[in-house]
């Protein structure tokens, strides 16, 4: 049975994903950048896990020389890279319709400062997560280190977000909406941290990927403990 998570794990992550949203409303940070870089870090998340699941189904061969190996490399990079940009185009159909609502450049989003740095943190932070996936598939399997589990994860927070989205609910704020969607993917976030299983069971499809919940406590009383036992048995 999982540990529930302590208050001060629950406040630490609630405080590190309030930040955007205390930023838009209180600092002027550009709510359209940070809902990009939202869907950058979703699909960088999404190419080291291809990466790494292609490298550990087609490995390069330990007889090839170091070119063929970094050849090798690059081209679990590159099609990692593809598949996401491919995916890109789904899930971010609805942000690029919010920045021609708002009459958001590409211009002007890479000529504010902060989201370039955003974007590189994004770019080191994935790096350092597909060297540490590459080398645990090196002694685990994906399905030890439960990859779909996590696919799933890092999918259906953005998919929160979409569904906000075709619902209509954040246009009901108008033209508060952008905050609305960071503020869906940051409670999504802190969920995913503080309770990933029932995240997954709220949303479509994730139920598969979500941990069996452990059995109710038994009631008190002899009569009734004796009857909660028999009905909570295992099946042979």
């Amino acid at each position: 049975m999982p540990v529930p998570p302590s208050p001060l794990v629950i406040a630490n992550a609630i405080a590190r994903n309030v930040v955007p949203l205390a930023g838009v409303l209180f600092f002027g940070w550009s709510a359209a950048n940070i809902l990009l870089l939202y869907l950058l870090d979703t699909l960088l998340m999404m190419a080291v896990m291809f990466a790494g699941l292609a490298r550990h189904l087609v490995p390069p061969a330990a007889s090839e020389g170091v070119a063929a190996r970094v050849n090798a490399e690059a081209g679990y990079v590159a099609a990692a890279l593809f598949l996401a940009a491919f995916m890109a185009v789904p899930l971010g159909m609805p942000l690029f319709i919010l920045f021609a609502m708002n009459d958001v450049t590409w211009a002007s989003v890479f000529g504010d400062p902060m989201f370039r740095s955003g974007l590189v943190l994004q770019a080191i932070a994935a790096f350092w997560s597909g060297v540490g996936l590459y080398r645990a598939l090196r002694t685990h399997t994906p399905e030890e280190l439960r990859l779909k589990r996590q696919f799933a994860l890092v999918f259906l927070r953005w998919i929160a977000v979409l569904m906000v989205w075709y619902l209509g609910i954040g246009f009901l704020f108008g033209r508060f909406a952008p905050v609305v969607f960071i503020a869906v993917y940051a409670a999504a976030t802190v969920m995913i941290e503080v309770a990933p299983d029932r995240f997954l069971r709220w949303m479509p499809g994730g139920t598969d990927d979500a941990d069996a919940s452990a059995a109710p406590p038994p009631p008190q009383g002899n009569h009734t403990n004796a009857r909660w036992r028999r009905k909570h048995r295992p099946h042979r």
